[in-house]
């Protein structure tokens, strides 16, 4: 039996799971379909499983599952990992995933205003996106652990792989050398090496 997983080969929230898979695992269990998928036009295959037409969505026995932090969620309990606190311990945890995850999602929309028709605004939004992610970076610095690679970890490891891969020109790590010092270690896990991003060009 595999699950199929909806995904792309460029997208940060697949990639964090696809890390999740690795270090717990299950990739023998993961059937990939990447879909070009985007909120104007959402992959006709992908719309019977997930209505909003967004990746990752998991298929486990024709029943979908989704958002990545849902996924996750999933395969670590099927794997009896070790990605989540228990319930009620885990709010730390939770709340560095949402400062990642939510400076993925701002990542996201970089892309979104480059590829759409230029505004005048379109500079100041890139602007605004860029420095929060900047402050997400700062403040998940100090949390940050060498001994420790859980959901969280995941998270802002991908989002980091990420901005390195689209936006290389913002120098995204030259302010937080403790979190560049914590992600070169990291980016050397089997987990991190078997999930690159596809190659250039980009899309």
């Amino acid at each position: 039996m595999t699950w199929k997983l909806y995904s792309s080969p460029r997208s940060p929230f697949v990639r964090k799971v696809m890390i999740a898979v690795h270090e717990l695992g299950l990739q023998d269990m993961i059937e990939r379909q990447d879909v070009t998928t985007t909120p104007m036009n959402p992959a006709p295959e992908l719309l019977p499983a997930n209505p909003l037409g967004m990746i990752p969505t998991l298929i486990v026995n024709d029943q979908p599952i989704f958002d990545s932090l849902t996924i996750m969620r999933y395969l670590d309990a099927q794997a009896q990992g070790g990605l989540f606190a228990a319930p009620g311990e885990d709010y730390a945890m939770l709340t560095r995933h949402a400062m990642a995850s939510g400076a993925m999602d701002k990542a996201v929309r970089i892309l979104d205003e480059q590829f759409r028709t230029q505004n005048d605004d379109t500079a100041e939004h890139i602007s605004g996106f860029v420095e929060a992610i900047r402050r997400a970076i700062s403040w998940m610095e100090p949390r940050l652990s060498a001994d420790r690679f859980d959901a969280a970890d995941i998270c802002f490891a991908a989002l980091i792989s990420y901005l390195e891969m689209r936006f290389p020109q913002h120098f995204w790590m030259d302010h937080a050398p403790a979190a560049r010092a914590w992600y070169d270690e990291v980016a050397k896990r089997p987990s991190m090496q078997a999930t690159a991003f596809a190659a250039p060009p980009f899309v």
